[in-house]
């Protein structure tokens, strides 16, 4: 049975709300959304954590769109908005897919690469660097959750939360990994593209 969400309509001081980072608006705003990004996307993507991955993406995407751009010309136009980049996000998933398959196939038929074994450890080691210097809290709430794989209802018994609040509390943690880590990802990726293929002006 499809769930029916009650239309908001979306004004100014709202946006201004998610720009200044208002923890109630962005609660309804990630809440709101949800409920209609899921419903979109299980036509579209059969693995749960995929929608859950598109979901957390596009709200990252739209929120920093926000915040540092002021959003869509009109608050009414919001949904909309959200709905473009969640399409260019399972656009991007789509492309990601096909080439994992591609790749899978290219490594049946070869050796493993010792360069791509690398460069996965390194990416590894990076993101424990990220987690190393977040706050505790969103260290531990991600570690749980993503590397021991902890029930939520246990994560929510040890921070004394419930699962509503435990949403929140991920979406913060998540968002503020991805933008360290984009953060930390810049400079490394200035320094390979200045190297590659002897252009002297670091054009890929």
């Amino acid at each position: 049975m499809r769930t029916i969400v009650p239309r908001h309509i979306f004004d100014a001081a709202y946006i201004e709300r998610l720009a200044n980072g208002d923890a109630d608006t962005e609660l309804h705003f990630t809440t709101y959304f949800t409920d209609l990004l899921r419903a979109k996307l299980c036509s579209r993507l059969r693995e749960g954590h995929l929608r859950d991955d598109v979901c957390q993406e596009t709200f990252f995407r739209v929120l920093r769109t926000i915040r540092q751009k002021g959003g869509p010309d009109h608050p009414g136009a919001l949904g909309a908005f959200v709905n473009a980049v969640c399409n260019n996000i399972l656009l991007e998933v789509y492309r990601s897919q096909a080439k994992t398959v591609d790749t899978m196939e290219d490594r049946a038929a070869s050796e493993s690469n010792a360069e791509e074994a690398i460069a996965d450890q390194e990416e590894k080691d990076e993101v424990r660097r990220v987690l190393s210097a977040m706050p505790q809290k969103d260290q531990r709430i991600l570690i749980w959750l993503f590397f021991d794989e902890m029930d939520k209802d246990e994560v929510c018994r040890r921070l004394s939360v419930d699962r509503e609040y435990l949403r929140v509390l991920v979406h913060r943690a998540k968002l503020r990994f991805r933008s360290d880590f984009l953060v930390r990802q810049k400079p490394r990726a200035a320094t390979a593209g200045a190297q590659g293929s002897g252009n002297p002006r670091g054009v890929v």
